[in-house]
């Protein structure tokens, strides 16, 4: 157990299948491994890596039945505190964060092994998150996307084709739409905040 996670009222659960994965420094603060990297969490700071490494936590790819990819290790602790009472099989969970900025590196030796497995991706709500949902999900489908944002628009070059769509209607689903290309993969958005740990912070969740 963890005084920070506790704080958070992170289930003792949780937090015992997460253990393996974090350690901590001298003042307590959460440190996860991104290989030469580290994401560190303290009570009033976050920092997360850009970087082509990645946090791993979970099974093994090889007996994973859902592979869930978000930006901060937090941001898997929070998602699985919230939803742990629905995940009848944690362990067949692999959790991946790509840090602040997911790009192809992070997925070359994943590919290999998703068939048959259901990708969940853990991106924010914000434009951003949305931007992170695509470049994802078509890095995980060889189909690389190419996106470029100006203050009212997002355009996408993909498949060798241009699409616009407006900043606020711009998602993964509706990309699909608009391409006539399925990704198959979920994307897991809090209704009412803009990630699973803000909605934890936000005290708005009840166990």
């Amino acid at each position: 157990m963890h005084p920070f996670l506790t704080k958070l009222g992170i289930r003792p659960e949780v937090q015992e299948f997460f253990s393996p994965y974090y350690s901590a420094d001298s003042t307590g603060n959460l440190l996860f491994s991104y290989r030469r990297y580290t994401e560190t969490y303290g009570m009033a700071f976050h920092h997360v890596p850009a970087t082509e490494n990645y946090w791993l936590a979970g099974c093994d790819l090889t007996m994973a039945r859902e592979i869930i990819i978000c930006s901060s290790a937090m941001e898997a602790v929070a998602w699985l505190h919230i939803h742990y009472r629905a995940c009848n099989q944690t362990g067949n969970l692999l959790f991946l964060s790509t840090g602040a900025r997911p790009c192809g590196e992070h997925f070359h030796w994943l590919k290999k092994g998703i068939k048959d497995k259901r990708i969940s991706l853990l991106f924010g709500n914000d434009l951003l998150g949305r931007v992170c949902d695509l470049k994802t999900a078509a890095a995980m489908r060889n189909q690389p996307a190419a996106v470029f944002l100006d203050n009212e628009s997002v355009a996408v070059t993909f498949r060798s084709k241009s699409y616009l769509s407006s900043r606020e209607l711009f998602s993964l689903n509706a990309f699909e739409k608009q391409s006539a290309y399925r990704f198959h993969v979920r994307t897991l958005k809090p209704k009412t905040a803009n990630t699973w740990l803000d909605l934890l912070r936000s005290g708005a969740f009840n166990q």
